[in-house]
């Protein structure tokens, strides 16, 4: 049976979790099923994922940034059209109305759009949200709490929503090795526990609320040694704030790297303190590292670290988190348990094979003689 071709608009192409897991999709998807190719909006930067997408062997399409979209929606259906796309999928919510459009332009049999963050994350983007409804015919989500929301909400109309929670990989290092590595490179004491963090610098992970605990935790003597993963347009201001806590000696912006996930097992703990997400990779990636997470009681930490596989404060109680944390470093045996269960969890619940399974599935159902739904 000839495999259906996909056409997969990515918004970008960058160092992120929604491109890892495009990713994993590419690497792992049956190439007797489904024909991939790959258009990104966001070409000539250099992003990350680009020359290793070419180097599965998937022709990768780059459509030039322009201000009027009519434009780039004309450019998108000419690259697309001698592939014959049955199926366009927007990898990233932006790029969801592109795919549609061009589905409708192209002809194609099903349309599908992607939602990556919260269901909040949704609802901010109202033009985004809109033409995602009305343009495609499924919308995929990454988390039982998202797809909740949409059907308490009845915001997905007669589209069918998608659950396919993201996935993640058990590749990660010896603790020991990756630990002696990166005191090595950063020049910093072994002996401290370790608190990582990681994802973009911007207001809403809430990095600048994760310096002041750790301020606290200092206040109280804990010998501990924070080191945030990423970038963004905010980390000057973290910068600015290391400073001003007097924290210098203690806080270490160590850059990105796409690599990270490889020796998260190097910590001692990992703390988010973003109150609004869909499924944070760099949770799940800590967690299979075998690394605590500490956190939020919220629906998307929840769905991922329950069962007592996490260590949850009451949303929005920083007091409550400094106590948690002081307890874990005080607790080398409540940590190792913690990262036991996390790492139990992950492998057991997001694996790549259960996440290759289920977006297969969506895809055959959209394509099946019955599977398109009435825009």
């Amino acid at each position: 049976m000839k495999p259906s071709t996909v056409g997969i608009v990515a918004g970008q192409l960058v160092v992120g979790g929604a491109e890892r897991q495009l990713y994993l999709w590419l690497s792992n998807l049956d190439r007797e099923r489904f024909r991939p190719v790959v258009a990104t909006l966001h070409p000539d930067a250099g992003d990350y994922w680009e020359s290793r997408i070419e180097a599965l062997g998937i022709p990768l399409l780059r459509v030039p940034r322009r201000r009027n979209r009519l434009s780039r929606l004309r450019t998108l259906v000419e690259l697309f059209r001698p592939f014959r796309p049955d199926l366009l999928h927007g990898w990233h919510l932006f790029a969801s109305p592109y795919a549609g459009a061009a589905a409708r332009l192209l002809r194609a049999r099903a349309s599908l759009g992607s939602l990556r963050g919260s269901y909040e994350a949704y609802r901010g983007n109202r033009m985004g949200a809109f033409l995602t409804a009305w343009l495609t015919d499924g919308l995929l989500v990454n988390s039982h709490a998202a797809a909740a929301r949409f059907e308490r909400n009845g915001a997905g109309g007669s589209r069918k929503v998608f659950v396919v929670p993201n996935a993640v990989q058990d590749d990660v290092s010896d603790r020991d090795e990756a630990r002696a590595n990166l005191a090595r490179r950063w020049g910093i004491d072994s002996s401290r526990i370790w608190i990582a963090s990681m994802g973009r610098f911007d207001p809403g992970k809430r990095f600048d609320l994760l310096l002041d605990v750790v301020s606290a935790l200092r206040a109280r003597s804990l010998d501990v040694q924070l080191i945030l993963i990423g970038y963004g347009d905010r980390e000057q201001a973290l910068e600015e704030q290391v400073r001003a806590l007097g924290l210098s000696d203690r806080v270490l912006l160590a850059g990105p790297d796409p690599e990270a996930r490889r020796w998260l097992s190097a910590f001692d703990l990992f703390c988010f303190l973003s109150m609004d997400e869909g499924s944070p990779n760099v949770v799940m990636e800590a967690a299979v590292a075998g690394v605590p997470v500490v956190g939020w009681q919220a629906d998307f930490l929840e769905e991922l670290l329950g069962n007592g596989s996490g260590a949850l404060a009451p949303r929005g109680d920083v007091g409550a988190l400094v106590e948690i944390l002081a307890s874990l470093i005080a607790s080398p045996g409540e940590r190792i348990r913690l990262g036991r269960e996390g790492r139990s969890r992950m492998l057991a619940n997001f694996g790549v094979s259960r996440f290759v399974e289920g977006l297969s599935s969506a895809y055959a159902e959209l394509l099946s003689p019955n599977g398109s739904h009435p825009k």
